[in-house]
């Protein structure tokens, strides 16, 4: 018998010997005879749980079952796919599930509380849960991604119908100094602001250097920066912004622009023109597209085929 035959059927029979190990006390769950334990169903639930629940205030016990509900449909739909893999021969390498045991040790400073932690699920429960997980994970992988992929002339078919949707928008980059103008200030107030951005135009289109200016004057946090906006595009901006924007050449240097901010002295510094983006540019995201559209559809129907296969036997609800 070869070598790879020998690990192969090691491996098979390990799955047998991790789900044997479980306590029945333990199980909250089973799905074509893969365990949910309930250490497993407390994990989940730790998860869960602060995407689900405001920070604020208690947590009612009917949001805590409801939560508890979702944690389990989530195992139960994990323990599908564990099943799917072991029906189908896909297996996983023991030195991963040692990996991920390396990883939960470390999170605890000694190894005293390491065995603390595991006491009650065990060392071996919690291999075998550990195991369950990369069962499903594999599953997934050969079941959906496999059948997912887009293949080059799928891409370069999308481009070719959908071009004129990939375009790049005009682009700039600018610096600006802003005087902040409170919406509440009276007109005595707005007069004396109207007055300093006008003091610091003059001295910026007297060539006086523009991002110091901004650095002591401007009211923005990019006042740190010298200013600097970074890229942008078109339509991002305010539109007496954008409109000052337009009429700019690279290097030049705005009237006063009043936007609800305040007012506003724009330098702009860069500007690429609109132009339509190449294949090469968007292939990546094409790719993603179709495969992620066509993943949905076959994730979908791989699921509702397990669930119409292997048995679901809840021994808490």
């Amino acid at each position: 018998m070869t070598t790879l035959r020998v690990l192969t059927l090691l491996l098979l029979v390990l799955p047998a010997q991790l789900f044997a190990a479980t306590l029945d006390d333990n199980v909250v769950a089973r799905v074509g005879g893969v365990p949910i334990t309930a250490f497993e169903l407390q994990r989940q639930i730790n998860k869960v749980m602060p995407l689900r629940v405001s920070f604020h205030g208690g947590v009612s016990a009917e949001k805590i079952n409801e939560i508890k509900q979702e944690a389990l449909n989530d195992l139960i739909e994990r323990a599908y796919k564990a099943k799917y893999a072991i029906d189908n021969e896909i297996s996983v390498p023991p030195s991963m599930i040692d990996e991920q045991i390396e990883k939960v040790r470390a999170g605890f400073k000694t190894k005293k509380e390491f065995k603390a932690a595991v006491a009650a699920e065990t060392l071996t429960g919690l291999r075998a849960a550990i195991y369950r997980q990369f069962l499903a994970d594999k599953a997934e992988e050969s079941a959906v991604e496999s059948k997912v992929l887009a293949s080059d002339e799928e891409i370069a078919k999308y481009y070719a119908e959908k071009k004129h949707t990939f375009f790049m928008p005009r682009q700039f980059r600018a610096s600006h100094i802003m005087i902040k103008v409170d919406p509440a200030s009276n007109k005595e107030e707005r007069a004396v602001l109207d007055k300093k951005a006008s003091d610091v135009l003059a001295r910026a289109q007297q060539g006086e250097d523009f991002f110091d200016l901004a650095y002591y004057n401007s009211d923005d946090r990019t006042k740190y920066v010298g200013g600097d906006l970074g890229m942008f595009h078109e339509g991002q901006t305010e539109k007496p912004f954008e409109e000052a924007l337009l009429k700019l050449k690279v290097g030049d240097i705005s009237d006063l622009v009043k936007t609800r901010f305040g007012f506003h002295i724009i330098k702009l510094t860069q500007v690429n023109e609109p132009r339509q983006l190449s294949f090469d540019e968007v292939r990546l995201k094409i790719k993603a597209t179709l495969e992620k559209n066509r993943r949905d559809q076959v994730y979908a129907e791989w699921l509702a085929s397990l669930k119409q296969k292997y048995a679901v036997e809840r021994t808490v609800e």
